[in-house]
């Protein structure tokens, strides 16, 4: 079952990639810089040069790529969350299908409404169903035909 990228998921990556990208050039400006402020012949440009030309882009290198990774390790779990809770939703609609208030029960949701949204995210991707009952209950069904397609594609 693949997920999809959202437009901030996507976003985030890119921002992690350029943060990464500008902190290893910052870095790699630091230690030039470092070596040419050994070459001064002042003590106090080479103190001044080793500060402004050496130490401050290197730490602010390490810091950009310290927090672009971080961006796009947040990227990559909330797709890896994705996917398992997909799986887990879709598991929640055995047996007849379940409305949102059981599913939220039966995987520990912190509300039902939290639920309604996941589940009709899976009706939107065409991974569930959506009936309504006579009383006017939303009760939510896995499509066996699209189950079927994804569990050959899986294996």
């Amino acid at each position: 079952m693949g997920t999809q990228s959202t437009p901030t998921s996507g976003r985030r990556s890119l921002v992690g990639n350029t943060l990464v990208t500008v902190g290893a050039l910052s870095s790699a400006f630091g230690a030039v810089g470092w070596l040419s402020a050994l070459r001064s012949p002042s003590i106090l440009t080479l103190a001044l040069g080793f500060v402004l030309y050496g130490m401050l882009p290197v730490l602010l290198g390490v810091t950009f790529v310290w927090r672009g990774l971080g961006m796009i390790e947040e990227v990559e779990s909330s797709r890896r969350v994705d996917a398992v809770s997909r799986a887990a939703l879709l598991d929640a609609l055995r047996g007849g299908g379940a409305t949102a208030r059981e599913v939220a029960a039966k995987l520990g949701m912190p509300n039902t409404r939290e639920a309604e949204r996941a589940l009709d995210r899976l009706v939107r991707d065409d991974l569930a169903k959506l009936d309504v009952t006579d009383d006017g209950e939303l009760v939510y069904r896995r499509d066996p035909e699209t189950i079927l397609l994804q569990d050959r594609d899986v294996n």
